[in-house]
């Protein structure tokens, strides 16, 4: 008995082990994720470097001929911005991704920006978030369709609301995010020299701008960021906090620039039913807010009122405007200059906009910084000409050559667009949209022979020409018999 105990214990033991050598033979093994293989000629590109498909050898060192690289990211991207001579930031992030979103901060980040400038503002229960309209409604949304205002939100109402994709206004499956998580994924992807801009849209006490500094020492560092707000107070306050910080003051948008962003909204809203339901009502409001905001538009441009900045802010201060507010009053940049203060420029009216009033620019009455919603790679190459073709590689593949083939004012931030137009020979201009590629042929030149036939005595040496006398084909000449013939 016990030894057929013996002899069932062993056998369902061996039965045992062989179910478990079989489950793991049949077990899906781990997936290896390939190693990233850097090409060598690659090797001396930045760590983003795309270095995988066909001909992409040659595609990037066609670009590089042109100080840019195709980022894996499918951006392309400058080597090098020691050409550009002005401090570029990334207003609210990058442009291409969702306002108060955490991609909007590292994109801007990958793709070389000097600073990032971020809106944080203040919720009912006291916690700063990511945020930059006083309401709910066009970049963040409740899932309600309610909108709210943000200082009477709680943190946990407003972990509720969804982004808004820039592109088709569709809900994101994307939250906002608080000040804290915004800081923390700078400190995140931030090269040393990059630098957090916070605009700071809550008025309030010295307690929570002691905690937002504090905050914003503890994840990025005393070196990494600045701020910057249009209440001349809160910034006053934060200097008795931060002595050393950068404080830049923004000044009101010009009030022209103003009547221009109402008038684009109410275009934009032509077709609501709210708007043709009280269109009367609207345009007077809009009227009397114009109205009464050019009463109380101040300007800081004067010596005097930059004087008055300085004595409440400091030397390490700054002032930003509206960039028609700056083109109007070129020489705002040499008083601000001769107290140490820093010019940066925004716009109210659209990148395009901004980006035209500095190409009518000299190199000397440029700001110090921009603050926009376009690439690094477009301001720079459209102010400095950054990206301008050496000529020195000679490319072997269709791609290539193609690169290698268009004009400076290629506009490369749709590059994957325009090789859509390789084939007819066309491309996408910075200024103009799609054009021709124009392949100037230097012209043939004119060779004038000049005779040999010399005499002694400087005369041409004529010689008979030699005639033909050899027979051809017979020619039949057949003349009109009478004048009908003719």
């Amino acid at each position: 008995m016990i030894n057929a105990s013996k002899k069932s214990a062993d056998c369902f033991i061996i039965l045992f082990v062989l179910i478990l050598t079989l489950a793991g033979c049949k077990s899906t093994p781990e997936s290896i994720v390939p190693e990233r293989v850097i090409p060598p000629a690659l090797l001396h590109f930045p760590q983003d470097v795309k270095v995988d498909g066909a001909d992409i050898v040659d595609m990037q060192q066609a670009l590089a001929d042109r100080n840019l690289y195709f980022a894996h990211n499918g951006n392309i991207k400058m080597l090098s911005t020691a050409q550009c001579k002005l401090d570029i930031s990334a207003h609210r992030g990058d442009f291409r991704f969702p306002e108060s979103s955490s991609s909007a901060i590292a994109s801007a980040l990958n793709d070389n920006f000097n600073s990032v400038e971020i809106d944080v503002m203040l919720l009912k229960d006291g916690t700063w978030v990511n945020h930059h309209d006083s309401q709910t409604g066009r970049a963040t949304v409740h899932y309600t369709g309610k909108r709210f205002k943000l200082e009477r939100m709680k943190l946990n109402e407003f972990t509720q609301l969804k982004l808004r994709d820039k592109n088709n206004n569709d809900l994101l499956d994307q939250r906002p995010i608080t000040a804290y998580e915004a800081f923390s994924t700078f400190a995140a992807f931030r090269r040393a020299d990059q630098k957090l801009n916070v605009e700071i849209k809550s008025d309030t006490y010295g307690g929570k701008l002691l905690e937002l500094d504090n905050m914003l020492r503890q994840t990025i560092g005393l070196e990494g960021y600045y701020y910057s707000s249009g209440n001349l107070e809160t910034l006053y306050k934060l200097r008795g906090i931060n002595p050393l910080v950068y404080l830049g003051f923004i000044q009101g948008g010009h009030p022209s620039s103003i009547e221009i962003l109402k008038k684009n909204l109410r275009n934009g809203v032509k077709n609501d039913a709210y708007y043709l339901d009280n269109q009367h009502q609207l345009e007077l409001a809009a009227g009397y807010a114009t109205r009464r905001y050019r009463s109380k538009y101040k300007d800081y441009t004067s010596s005097k009122a930059i004087g008055t900045l300085v004595r409440k802010l400091g030397s390490n201060s700054g002032l930003h405007l509206d960039i028609r507010s700056y083109s109007q009053n070129l020489r705002v940049k040499s008083r601000a200059k001769t107290f140490g203060m820093k010019l940066y420029t925004y716009s109210l009216n659209g990148a395009d906009y901004h980006q035209s009033q500095l190409l009518k620019l000299n190199q000397a009455q440029l700001p110090d910084g921009v603050i926009v919603d376009a690439t690094p790679y477009k301001v720079c190459q459209q102010l400095f000409t950054a990206s301008l073709p050496k000529q020195r590689y000679q490319a072997i593949s269709t791609i290539g050559r193609y690169i290698t083939s268009l004009p400076v004012d290629a506009d490369f931030d749709q590059f994957e667009q325009m090789l859509g137009y390789r084939q007819e020979g066309y491309y996408i201009s910075l200024a103009s949209g799609l054009r021709s590629i124009k392949r100037a042929k230097p012209k043939a030149a004119v060779v004038i022979k000049t005779s040999s036939n010399i005499d002694e005595y400087g005369f041409p040496i004529i010689i008979d020409e030699r005639v033909d006398t050899g027979t051809g084909k017979t020619i039949i000449l057949t003349l009109p018999s009478s004048q009908y013939d003719r």
